[in-house]
């Protein structure tokens, strides 16, 4: 069974990268646009690996909120976030609520994909 990978942006330009990239390295991909879809798709099937803007289309900590929503249902999903609007404290809180990872954008791609690469290890060797 292949590793799936959920892409949460607002940006549709980021959310085609992100799809390109990772289906180019082999991994299934799902896209939501906005934090509804988002939790919708999170409800419907549990991702393997998650990659989630911090700011959505309801506020500041939209994606924040949803790697707690995906935490809360498992805990070993990783969640790389990542953020155009980065700050310190931003990158500390998203990793105290859980994250695997925090990026800023726009982001080095090769970089990304060592993350989303380690982030399916981790979340396979956990499985086993």
């Amino acid at each position: 069974m292949s590793t799936e990978i959920l892409i949460i942006d607002d940006n549709p330009d980021i959310r085609n990268i992100l799809k390109d990239l990772i289906s180019e390295a082999g991994y299934e991909t799902r896209i939501a646009a906005n934090y509804n879809q988002a939790l919708n798709e999170i409800d419907k099937k549990l991702p393997d690996v998650a990659i989630i803007d911090v700011k959505l289309d309801k506020g500041d900590n939209d994606g924040i909120e949803l790697l707690s929503h995906i935490k809360s249902k498992n805990k070993d999903v990783p969640v790389i976030i990542i953020s155009g609007h980065a700050n310190i404290e931003m990158a500390v809180k998203s990793l105290k609520h859980g994250a695997f990872e925090f990026i800023e954008k726009p982001f080095d791609q090769e970089r990304l994909m060592n993350f989303v690469n380690r982030a399916v290890e981790n979340y396979n060797l956990k499985k086993q």
